[in-house]
């Protein structure tokens, strides 16, 4: 069963994920647990090198002075509504790199002719070399299916270096190209953990032209090349922090502000050698998007964080669906190495929960000391669902065990008495090192029956025993009886050998003799039977008694019983031998009298001197059921008075 189970999620994870919902829900399943892990992850601090001049609101003619507006034309244009003349922005440009910032990216689209377009294209051509401004993808409905297309900067804005392979202008840097391209398509929840920095072959490219990202365009502009991936595969890599925790936006205005240019930017030189990225800081141009931190992250924060792995080399490797199937085998192996050799359920419990901590505690350190992250989910599905699987195999094994012992210990006791001993095992237990309990005893045999057995056919005389031997147990089961043993062709019975079966002694005794007087009436009609199919009748005799003896599992190393020892239980024995002298077929000890007395009419047979005890014992025998109505008998008052008579040497009387 754990085999199958771990096959399942071999095949799962064999599967493509669009192929099966289940798969598909195992795939966002396995892509919130990485989340998790990242987000969770030790946290960096932003790189140095990296500066967000934010847009944070669409007007600052509450914060900008008059007085600073009319001294500053910049600040003078960001007191009107967004969006600003595109004079603005050359503004920015030449205020950035005048203060020797190596890479200016604006991380905005200027799809359109606008106002001030000359002024930024003027700059633009300026720091060619060192700006960089946004370019995107979009999708249309056309037809049947969606064509994509793609939006580049205007002609008004940006005179390209190449008009016939506009994507090749290094100044270009496609601002959606971790969410938007086929090859950044790795995960089914749109969620943005990877980054792509270039990629071949993109739809609405010609054959072989090579797009580049405004991350990977931005670190090309501080000449470290060699840490851009040159493929095209996408790279998970991990956070700086929280949305809005890892890089703080300086807010647009305050570079143009001659008191924060001086006192916090150093006269510009906080910005020398360094990337400065320009974008909304607020949700403006509804640039949002999800993140492993489950809440929303503004575009210019996941270019930063892109480009912050990037130099830092904190891209996160991850499993091989070679390496993520040899997890799912291995600790499914596992689970089922436990079903075999961890046979407590509890133990085995505690084992799994911990190979459950140690796999997680394996996962947690790979992110935060190896940068790799390993599939989680998956494996600890085949781990926990093969455990759950074990214990439920061990739960159907051992209701099937117990069904087995319930019909094994049916043919020894009776249903009632076997439900006893499996509802109740611990009191059943406790008898068997050896406990004295009051119990009676029931024996019965076959007259004559080692001399039936010479001549007799072996085979009608095992059918015929068996016969017997059905009918007699039966009656011993229906009344409450457990079956000891058979002796030959002799049968043990007991009543109250089991605590929690008992019904009181009274009860106990009632029913050994309701017992014996259906076997008297059982072994009639099965004469009858016998005698029309040709075969010998039987007669027995049966030995009732009572008394304490002694109960415990008995017998040597090799082979034991529950059995019982004690006076009582060899008078009763010695009572069945009697009954051949007194031609009787049911004899009861003398403690049996007063237990059953008023339920059965007894009529005393003698008192006898058995071996092992020093004064004679009365016996008695069962002459009507009172319970039945059947009457006392004429001469039974006669008879008593008359015994007692001879009793007592009262020969005159």
């Amino acid at each position: 069963m754990c085999a199958a189970l771990t096959s399942a999620c071999l095949f799962l994870l064999a599967i493509e994920p669009e192929a099966l919902w289940l798969s598909e829900k195992l795939a966002e399943s396995e892509l919130l647990a990485k989340d998790t892990l990242i987000a969770g992850s030790s946290k960096l601090s932003p790189d140095p090198r990296l500066v967000f001049v934010g847009i944070d609101q669409t007007t600052y003619a509450d914060v900008i002075a008059p007085e600073e507006a009319a001294e500053n034309p910049a600040l003078a244009k960001l007191t009107n509504s967004f969006p600003w003349s595109r004079d603005l922005w050359a503004d920015v440009i030449q205020r950035l790199g005048d203060a020797g910032a190596k890479a200016i990216v604006l991380d905005l689209l200027f799809a359109s002719p606008g106002s001030g377009d000359d002024q930024l294209r003027a700059a633009l051509d300026k720091y060619a070399d060192r700006v960089v401004v946004g370019a995107n993808f979009t999708d249309a409905e056309r037809g049947e299916g969606k064509t994509t297309s793609i939006v580049y900067p205007t002609e008004s804005v940006l005179n390209l270096k190449d008009e016939r392979a506009p994507w090749a202008d290094d100044r270009i840097g496609f601002v959606n190209f971790f969410t938007y391209t086929n090859a950044a398509r790795h995960d089914i929840d749109d969620v943005i953990r990877r980054a792509v920095f270039r990629v071949t072959g993109e739809k609405g490219l010609p054959p072989g032209a090579t797009i580049e990202s405004l991350a990977s365009r931005a670190i090309k502009r501080l000449g470290v090349n060699e840490v851009v991936p040159s493929d095209g595969r996408p790279r998970l890599f991990r956070f700086v922090g929280k949305p809005g925790n890892g890089f703080q936006p300086i807010p647009l205005y305050t570079i143009f502000l001659p008191s924060h240019w001086t006192n916090n930017f150093d006269g510009g030189r906080f910005f020398s050698g360094k990337i400065v990225l320009i974008g909304p800081a607020a949700n403006i141009l509804h640039d949002d998007h999800p993140t492993p931190f489950r809440v929303r992250m503004l575009g210019p924060e996941i270019h930063l964080n892109a480009m912050s792995a990037a130099l830092r080399g904190e891209f996160l490797g991850e499993s091989s669906h070679r390496m993520n199937l040899v997890l799912v085998a291995g600790l499914g192996g596992l689970s089922f190495l436990l079903a075999i050799t961890v046979r407590s359920p509890l133990r085995r419990l505690f084992v799994a929960a911990g190979c459950i901590a140690a796999y997680l505690g394996v996962c947690w350190f790979g992110v935060n000391h190896l940068n790799f992250v390993l599939v989680a989910v998956t494996p600890l599905i085949a781990l926990s669902s093969s455990t759950v699987a074990g214990f439920t195999y061990d739960f159907v094994l051992l209701r099937m065990e117990k069904n087995r012992t319930r019909r094994t210990l049916e043919r020894y006791v009776s249903k009632d008495v076997v439900r006893e001993i499996l509802d109740n095992p611990d009191t059943f237990l406790n008898s068997l090192g050896g406990v004295r309990m009051p119990v009676t005893t029931l024996f019965s045999d076959v007259r004559g029956f080692t001399t039936m057995t010479e001549g007799a056919d072996p085979a009608q005389l095992v059918t015929q025993l068996n016969e017997y031997f059905n009918e007699m147990v039966a009656i011993v089961f229906n009344q409450n009886g457990s079956l000891d043993k058979f002796i030959g062709d002799a049968v043990m019975a007991l009543w109250g050998s089991i605590e929690s079966t008992s019904e009181g002694v009274r009860r106990d005794a009632q029913r050994a003799v309701t017992a014996a007087l259906a076997m008297r009436k059982s072994l009639a009609r099965l004469n009858i039977n016998w005698k029309q199919r040709g075969m010998n009748e039987l007669a027995f005799g049966i030995g009732i008694n009572h008394g304490e003896v002694i109960v415990g599992n008995l017998g040597s190393d090799q082979k034991m019983d529950r059995t019982v020892i004690g006076d009582a239980v060899n008078l009763a024995s010695r009572l069945e031998g009697l009954t051949k002298e007194y031609k009787l077929d049911l004899l009861l000890g003398e403690a049996m009298a007063p237990l059953v007395r008023g339920r059965f009419i007894l009529r005393t047979v003698d008192s006898v001197q058995v071996k092992g005890k020093t004064k004679p014992v009365r016996v008695f025998t069962v002459v009507a059921d009172a319970e039945a109505g059947e009457q006392i008998p004429p001469w039974m008052t006669r008879y008593e008075e008359g015994l007692e008579f001879y009793r007592s040497r009262k020969f005159a009387e």
